[in-house]
């Protein structure tokens, strides 16, 4: 039998350009997820010409409804953010 597990997500979080803070973003990231889902870690990315995206990696419960489009939905909210990609999906542990 397989026990409940948590997802990781790393989702790329592009800006809509150079002057959003993404520490703002990150900031409001963690105000907004809902019980059970965890921002564990955070990176940047150089996109182009000085523009970064921010990558996040979240725990969320294994049996969430819809996958990561909750996730998705909730991010893209986010003032300052021009669009959401989630990279990878990982199953973790048992």
């Amino acid at each position: 039998m397989i026990g409940v597990a948590d997802i990781m997500a790393v989702v790329k979080v592009f800006p809509e350009g150079d002057e959003v803070s993404l520490d703002g973003i990150t900031e409001q990231v963690k105000g907004k997820l809902p019980q059970g889902y965890k921002l564990v870690r955070t990176d940047k990315e150089p996109i182009a010409y000085g523009l970064n995206a921010l990558i996040l990696f979240i725990t969320l419960p294994e049996q969430t409804e819809g996958g990561t489009d909750f996730l998705e939905d909730t991010l893209s909210s986010i003032q300052g953010v021009s669009h959401v990609e989630v990279v990878n999906i990982t199953r973790l542990g048992f």
